[in-house]
């Protein structure tokens, strides 16, 4: 399926376009903050932004990768990176988010994650995602059980490149 847009009472919800390299790497993908608990590191320069891109843009019209950009209604900023990405070992989509330091505290993250929510129950006729978060990164987890994810283990995760180890707290959503 077509990665669609979707739509809340605040932000617009879109898939990736190449014109987005320079607004996600200024406003997100190069701030060490936003990026402490993610498993990439901050992008160097707008090369890595647009190959990461690149690479998104290709997964839209599968049906294992739904990636979006958050827009703010009122000034169209661009302001973080939302998506389902079917994870092959717990055998079900899990939820990703990301987004500028700007946004936080504000509601955005909870309501653009109920909007994939509801997204992957009504379009994908999913019955439940997963979730994780960095144990050092409770803000996260809240976002997530405002959702209605429930912890359900500990766990770890690492960074792509291999050097470093998070400890995490594992959610399940079941509807």
């Amino acid at each position: 399926m077509i990665t669609p847009t979707l739509d809340t009472k605040r932000i617009h919800l879109r898939p990736p376009g190449i014109e987005d390299v320079q607004a996600v790497f200024d406003n997100w993908a190069t701030d060490p903050e936003v990026t402490r608990y993610l498993r990439w590191d901050p992008h160097a320069n707008t090369d890595v932004t647009a190959e990461w891109l690149t690479t998104s843009i290709e997964n839209i019209t599968g049906d294992t990768d739904y990636t979006w950009f958050t827009l703010n209604k009122e000034n169209d900023e661009v302001f973080g990176s939302f998506g389902l990405f079917y994870n092959e070992k717990r055998a079900m989509f899990e939820v990703g988010y990301c987004m500028m330091r700007k946004y936080w505290n504000q509601g955005y993250a909870t309501e653009a994650v109920r909007a994939m929510v509801d997204f992957a129950k009504e379009a994908l006729g999913l019955t439940k995602l997963f979730a994780m978060h960095a144990k050092e990164n409770p803000s996260s987890g809240k976002v997530l059980e405002k959702v209605g994810f429930v912890y359900f283990e500990d766990g770890e995760y690492e960074s792509f490149d291999g050097s470093r180890i998070f400890k995490s707290r594992n959610l399940l959503l079941e509807f």
